[in-house]
């Protein structure tokens, strides 16, 4: 094994004899180590069915104390009949107000962790609807029968990823939210509900 050393005798970088590769540890200006294994980490997720012509349906809005970044967004719908829709993803620089929002439970991945984002989704429309950034993606959505008669109609998974680009093997900067008047929303467009249609979600995202 070979060591690299600077002219401090604590600065090292270190060869591993197996790999090759130096291994190094990662701190921020503060001093605190930077690894996505570090990073507080939670998800929300729950079932329900909209209103008649949605807008925004649920969302994600953003932390007094911490800053929160978004890893994934999913949403899936099925519906009385086979249908389609098409949701968009928006940033929000300020918040929805209004409407009837329902808070998800906030589920740490380690259980020493406090969330302090909030995730909703609204079985009433917001009144008013938050500043809107931009559109980070459109998705066409196809819905299948809720119940099918036969397993012809059933597939492995129904909903769809909202952030592709969000994996936790690569996205150099999810998206991120700073202050309770940021949020993230999944929008129906005020487009028509397909009959039948409930809609389920999952958000996960990290705080630091």
């Amino acid at each position: 094994m070979a060591i690299i050393k600077s002219g401090a005798s604590s600065d090292q970088l270190t060869i591993d004899p197996i790999s090759k590769a130096a291994r190094v540890t990662m701190y921020d200006s503060a001093g605190r180590e930077v690894s996505s294994q570090k990073l507080t980490t939670f998800a929300a997720s729950g079932s329900f069915t909209p209103v008649a012509t949605p807008t925004d349906i649920v969302t994600i809005i953003g932390s007094a104390s911490k800053t929160v970044r978004v890893l994934s967004v999913t949403l899936g719908t099925v519906n009385t009949a086979a249908g389609s829709q098409i949701l968009f993803l928006i940033k929000r620089s300020t918040a929805d107000t209004g409407g009837t929002p329902v808070t998800a439970t906030n589920v740490p991945f380690d259980s020493a962790d406090t969330a302090t984002a909030v995730v909703q989704h609204y079985t009433a429309n917001p009144a008013a609807l938050g500043t809107t950034v931009g559109t980070i993606n459109t998705v066409k959505v196809a819905s299948p029968v809720a119940t099918p008669a036969t397993f012809a109609g059933i597939v492995f998974r129904t909903d769809v990823e909202l952030l592709p680009i969000a994996t936790l093997t690569g996205l150099p900067k999810p998206v991120t939210l700073r202050g309770v008047a940021q949020q993230l929303a999944v929008n129906f467009g005020g487009a028509a509900l397909v009959a039948g249609q409930i809609h389920t979600y999952t958000v996960v995202w990290t705080e630091e």
